[in-house]
C-alpha cells in the first residue's frame, strides 16, 4: 500500500510518499480499499503537532475517507465485502489502504460517488451536531455562519436551511456569498468590503440565536454581541489564527450560551450518536436537501499541494484527495 506521511512535525511540505506492508487486521476491524480523502484544516494543525490529537511521527494525517470494505474482521456483524463506506480517523486517512475499527464505519446511499462520500464525514458531521445537538436550531430563528464558504460553513448553511432559519452566511468575497445563496443562505455579509457589525445589525435587528463559527477574531467579538436572548455561540475552530476572548458579561446580559463543539472525538466516545447522525444526513442527502461542493481534487501524492491550497483560502467548497 502507499501513504503519505510525515517524518518530522512541519508544515505540508514535510508530507512524502511512502511504500508500506498492509497492516494486519483485528477482529472488530474492517479493511477498506481508500477511494477518496477530505482533506480538513485540522490536518495543517496535526501536522506541525500543533492539534488536540498529537501522533509521533512517523503518522499519517487524515481524518475522513471513502472506499469499499475490501476484508471484515472476524468478530464484524454490521459490514460486509463491498460495502460502499465512509470512515472516520482520528488520523492516518492519507493512504489507499486502511484498517480501522468498523464502529467508526458508515455506509453511504448508492447513488453518492465516492468523492462526495469523502466531502460528507467531518463537514457535514460537525454542522449537523453545532446546529442539531448543540445549537438545537428551530424553524424561523436566525442563524449566523462565521467561514460560510469552507467545506463545514456550506454545510451550515444547507442544514440551517433544510431546518428552515434565516440564515445569514459570512464570507471573505462577494465569489464565496454568491456560492453561500447558491447553497440556501438568504443573505450573506462580506466582511472584507463590508463593516461587519454594521451589516448585521441591519440584517438581524433583534438579534441572532445562533452563531456558528470557524474563525475566531474580531468578527466573533461582533458576533457575540449580536446574539439574542438565550442565543447560543458553537465554537468549532480558529482559521482566522486569533482566540477570541469572549466577554462573559455579554453572555450574563443576555442569558446566552457559548459551546464548544470537538466533533470528531465523538466517533470516539459516542459511535452511536455519530451513526444516528449520518443515518438523518443520508436522508436528506437522498432527498437532494444536501448538496456538497467539491472545490479540486488533487493525487494523493499532491497532499501537500493540497495543504498549502487549503491555506491559501482560495478555495470555496471542499477538498478531496485522490488515492488511485
Amino acid at each position: 500500500m502507499k501513504r503519505m506521511i510525515v517524518n518530522k512535525y512541519g508544515g505540508p511540505e514535510s508530507l512524502i510518499l511512502e511504500e508500506c506492508d498492509s497492516p494486519i487486521i483485528k477482529e472488530l476491524s474492517v479493511r477498506i480499499k481508500v477511494e477518496n480523502v477530505g482533506v480538513n484544516f485540522a490536518d495543517t494543525l496535526v501536522i506541525r503537532g500543533r492539534y488536540q490529537e498529537r501522533p509521533r511521527p512517523p503518522f499519517s494525517p487524515g481524518l475522513e475517507l471513502s472506499g469499499t470494505v475490501i476484508e471484515v474482521g472476524k468478530k464484524v456483524k454490521t459490514h460486509k465485502i463491498n460495502d460502499r463506506v465512509i470512515g472516520i480517523a482520528k488520523y492516518g486517512s492519507y493512504c489507499n489502504e486502511i484498517v480501522m475499527p468498523a464502529e467508526n464505519v458508515y455506509k453511504i446511499p448508492n447513488d453518492m460517488d465516492f468523492i462526495t462520500a469523502a466531502s460528507f464525514p467531518v463537514a457535514y458531521g460537525t454542522a449537523f451536531g453545532a446546529i442539531d445537538w448543540k445549537g438545537v436550531l428551530q424553524k424561523n430563528q436566525t442563524c449566523l455562519i462565521l467561514g460560510a464558504a469552507g467545506g463545514v460553513g456550506l454545510a451550515c448553511v444547507e442544514i440551517a436551511n433544510a431546518y428552515g432559519a434565516n440564515t445569514i452566511a459570512a464570507a471573505g468575497s462577494d465569489k464565496k456569498c454568491e456560492t453561500c445563496k447558491e447553497h440556501g443562505a438568504n443573505s450573506t455579509i462580506n466582511y472584507n468590503t463590508e463593516t461587519f457589525r454594521h451589516s448585521l445589525k441591519k440584517l438581524a435587528p433583534d438579534g441572532v440565536n445562533l452563531v456558528i463559527d470557524m474563525i475566531g477574531g474580531e468578527t466573533a467579538d461582533d458576533a457575540i454581541k449580536s446574539l439574542s436572548w438565550e442565543g447560543k455561540f458553537i465554537i468549532i475552530g480558529f482559521a482566522g489564527g486569533k482566540i477570541p476572548k469572549i466577554p462573559a458579561n455579554r453572555l450574563l446580559l443576555k442569558s446566552s450560551s457559548a459551546i464548544g463543539l470537538y466533533w470528531g472525538q465523538y466517533a470516539f466516545i459516542n459511535p452511536p450518536l455519530i451513526g444516528e447522525s449520518f443515518n438523518k444526513l443520508m436522508t436528506m442527502y437522498e432527498e437532494k436537501k444536501l448538496k456538497p461542493k467539491i472545490g479540486k481534487v488533487f493525487k494523493l501524492e499532491e497532499a501537500g499541494e493540497a495543504l498549502n491550497f487549503l491555506l491559501s483560502r482560495s478555495n470555496t467548497g471542499k477538498i478531496i484527495l485522490s488515492c488511485n
